[in-house]
């Protein structure tokens, strides 16, 4: 609760209208904002003309002294978290039975003015009021340490409770800070708050680009350590290569009959006349293999061409010597003797009329061989 004489009205009625022309000095003060904010209870004049009205109509016998507290302001709140679980409409009721509490315990009569500010770091009701008690301006008794203990009290009972807040430890040796320290100290709390914020935010940052930096460093080692391994790799093939360009050329040397003087000389062609060596012995052993299983092919397939000359001989001495028999033949098994002749050719030397009788007798016999076919009951063949 804060005290003010009448040199200090007009000030603080700035600071809690907050009209068009209000220029925020407090950095706390969102004037986006500053629009949300709402009175909960009526005002139509301004503070000094209600607070000397109110004045006329107490007729005291002596004007007020020029020191006498003409108002009592009042900051009611609660922390951020507490408001965050409230909805726009519970909060304005939280607000309008704040003020109603002290409207019925004061006087409505006495109420100068009620404004909620949205436009700061938590919503808040400036709640203020003229000091008179039967009649009379009389601050000092309505708001000693022991009153102001028990409005406390029976604030938290009457309108705190009910909204699951609790009332601050009796007794407690805590300073009341003024509205001004209030707010100070709520602006080097939120600065340190948001300092907290940025220095975590920068360590993450920090932990962020510390990882960046190991994976970069992994990267360039692991680069660094395939760059040697390719270098590694292309030495030994133009290490390769070289060699045998020079075993190539020793060799070529060594065939035309250049024979080397020089010990490196003489060496190359020993090395390139072994490799040579060792590559037509392979050649020969693998033509010996070839040789070996074309030989053993070339026995089997003049075997079955001697055995296909008999049996071709064998046929056309049949088919000379019995040609009526071999035409029966022929004409029962074509598959098997088809191939022995030659392509066109008659299966036997007879006559057409006679090959036709023969023919003619093979399905005949055939017919005759034939199985009888079963009769069901119904007199039709199965």
């Amino acid at each position: 609760m804060e005290k003010y004489h009448k040199t200090d009205i007009c000030l603080i009625e700035k600071e809690n209208e907050r009209d068009e022309t209000y220029e925020a000095s407090n950095p706390q003060i969102d004037s986006e904002r500053t629009k949300d904010n709402y009175r909960t209870f009526a005002r139509y004049c301004t503070y000094t003309e209600f607070i000397n009205r109110r004045i006329d109509e107490l007729n005291l016998s002596t004007k007020p002294r020029k020191d006498a507290v003409l108002m009592a302001s009042f900051v009611i709140g609660s922390d951020g978290e507490f408001f965050k679980g409230l909805t726009r409409a519970e909060q304005e009721r939280f607000f309008y039975e704040c003020t109603r509490y002290f409207a019925e315990k004061y006087g409505k009569e006495n109420i100068i003015s009620a404004v909620v500010h949205n436009d700061e770091t938590t919503p808040h009701l400036h709640l203020n009021l003229m000091p008179i008690r039967n009649g009379r301006l009389c601050c000092k008794d309505l708001f000693n340490r022991t009153e102001l203990t028990k409005l406390q009290t029976d604030f938290h009972e009457a309108a705190g409770k009910h909204w699951g807040l609790e009332r601050g430890r009796e007794g407690s040796p805590k300073k009341h800070l003024s509205t001004a320290e209030y707010k100070a100290k709520k602006i080097i709390m939120n600065a340190c708050t948001e300092a907290a914020d940025i220095t975590d935010e920068a360590e993450e940052k920090l932990q962020t680009i510390n990882q960046a930096v190991k994976k970069a460093e992994q990267h360039f080692d692991d680069t660094i350590e395939q760059i040697h391994t390719v270098k590694a790799e292309r030495d030994k093939i133009v290490s390769e290569r070289d060699s045998e360009a020079d075993y190539a050329q020793a060799l070529e040397q060594a065939k035309n009959g250049e024979i080397a003087h020089g010990k490196s000389g003489m060496k190359a062609q020993i090395v390139a006349l072994t490799v040579e060596n060792k590559s037509l012995t392979e050649e020969n052993e693998r033509l010996k293999k070839d040789n070996s299983y074309l030989f053993e092919a070339y026995q089997k397939e003049k075997k079955t061409h001697n055995d296909h000359d008999k049996a071709l001989r064998a046929i056309s001495l049949f088919r000379t010597q019995e040609p009526e028999a071999f035409a029966r033949v022929f004409y029962r098994a074509t598959s098997v003797l088809q191939p022995f002749l030659p392509i066109g050719e008659q299966p036997a030397p007879l006559g057409r009329n006679r090959l036709r009788e023969i023919e003619e007798e093979i399905r005949k016999e055939q017919k005759h061989n034939a199985p009888t076919p079963r009769k069901n009951n119904y007199g039709k063949a199965d």
